[in-house]
């Protein structure tokens, strides 16, 4: 008994040696065995909080004393003692034999003995079981804890950072109507939940779920305009993983180019003289140009909507191109081709008449007349009582004798280039 009471006395000198910093122990000896984990009192708290730590069991048998260190960014690397070499029985304990330890100072008076002002992420506590001298030890408790700020910390894991990246195919800017796939890309790429594919504050469809560090959207229905993209990440463990979000994405649809809803055919009557249009109508026009062709050819100076048809185009095919414009493209379009008939007959306006003295020897002048439209060359035919004199088809004739007291009349043609040829007959006159 005297020789326990001697020990005991020899342990708390030592231990109250030590507090006071004479004396540094750590655990030596070959690599402790992790014995089992600590509860750290509170669970959540600050950096000025105090600390109890509670170990899940206690010491094996052997051990008499135990040290506390911590270790984490701003210790040295070894760790630092927070509770030197301390005898066991100076602490309370669990109904299951756990070792109840306050300690006696914050982790900021920690962080200030260490030489810095930052705490920063984990920081893990270790309970060694040792002899009361020597180097023996019989193991360890550990426990860590999270600073999520320099000021407060949790002693559950936080959740882990996440990042969400956004693309889209294919690259802007596109057109109305085309389909845009929306690819968020995670990391980590284990984490689970769902993606949520915003254009600005309104949702695209429904939330996706994470495959593989992946989530993907394929939509038609993007605007005309300008848009702002970006997506949200949800975990479905919020304690695992933090919510996380892309970079809004600018991403730009044109309208359409413009579309053909009328196919362009030329309307009106294909003959020369005749006026023709170009019928046709686009979808999503601003502009609308028209050229005319002969023959494939474009006709120089032909740009309008209406084109009259003229002599160089009878007998030719004529087609009307339309291009149709907007911000974002144009379109052309072609119509059949069309043959161009000949115009109508001249029409006579004043008849031909017969000028000169009606008698045998005289000559006599053919005046044509007027004709409608107007005719380029005309071509003469005399005929005696109707019928046709032979050779007789200039513009003058000298009677013979076989006219004499006959009925003389001249029948001129009208002819105009791309019309049919009109032909009107002189009133008579007899020859004396």
């Amino acid at each position: 008994m005297t020789f326990t009471t001697a020990r005991r006395s020899l342990s708390l000198a030592l231990a109250s040696l030590l507090a006071a910093g004479a004396v540094a122990l750590g655990a030596g000896g070959a690599e402790a065995d992790v014995l089992g984990s600590m509860e750290i009192a509170p669970a959540t708290g600050t950096d000025t909080s105090g600390i109890t730590l509670t170990t899940s069991g206690p010491c094996p048998e052997g051990a008499s004393n135990l040290i506390v260190s911590v270790k984490g960014s701003g210790f040295p690397a070894e760790g630092q003692n927070v509770v030197s070499n301390s005898p066991i029985d100076t602490y309370g304990a669990t109904g299951t034999g756990g070792i109840v330890v306050p300690l006696t100072q914050t982790m900021r008076d920690y962080a200030s003995t260490a030489g810095f002002s930052t705490l920063q992420g984990r920081y893990d506590f270790t309970l060694t079981c040792r002899a009361a001298f020597g180097s023996t030890t019989y193991g360890d408790f550990t426990a860590p804890l999270w600073f999520t700020s320099d000021t407060t910390y949790r002693s559950t894991p936080p959740a882990a950072v996440t990042t969400t990246a956004l693309a889209a195919t294919p690259a802007s800017p596109v057109v109305q109507g085309t389909a845009v796939k929306l690819t968020a890309t995670l990391a980590p790429a284990d984490a689970a939940g769902t993606v949520r594919f915003l254009d600005g504050a309104a949702q695209l469809g429904a939330p996706v779920p994470v495959s593989a560090g992946t989530a993907t959207l394929t939509t038609s229905a993007l605007a005309v305009g300008t848009h702002t993209v970006k997506a949200e990440f949800t975990p479905k463990d919020p304690a695992a993983y933090g919510p996380s979000a892309s970079a809004v994405l600018s991403y730009t649809v044109k309208i359409k180019p413009p579309v053909v809803t009328t196919p362009p055919k030329v309307t009106g009557t294909a003959k020369v003289g005749s006026t023709v249009t170009c019928t046709v109508a686009f979808g999503g026009a601003t502009t609308l140009r028209y050229v005319w062709l002969r023959d494939t050819a474009q006709i120089a100076g032909a740009t309008a909507r209406t084109r009259p048809l003229v002599a160089a185009d009878y007998a030719h095919k004529t087609a009307c191109r339309a291009t149709a414009a907007n911000s974002t493209g144009s379109t052309t379009a072609t119509s059949p081709a069309v043959s161009v008939g000949a115009g109508p007959a001249l029409r006579n306006g004043t008849r031909p008449s017969i000028t000169g003295t009606a008698r045998v020897g005289y000559r006599q002048t053919a005046k044509p007349g007027t004709w409608s439209p107007a005719a380029t060359t005309y071509s003469y035919v005399w005929k005696r009582d109707g019928r046709v004199i032979k050779g007789a088809t200039r513009a003058t004739y000298y009677p013979t004798a076989a006219d004499r007291r006959h009925l003389l009349t001249v029948t001129v043609t009208a002819k105009r280039p791309g019309y049919a040829w009109g032909s009107a007959t002189s009133t008579s006159r007899r020859i004396g």
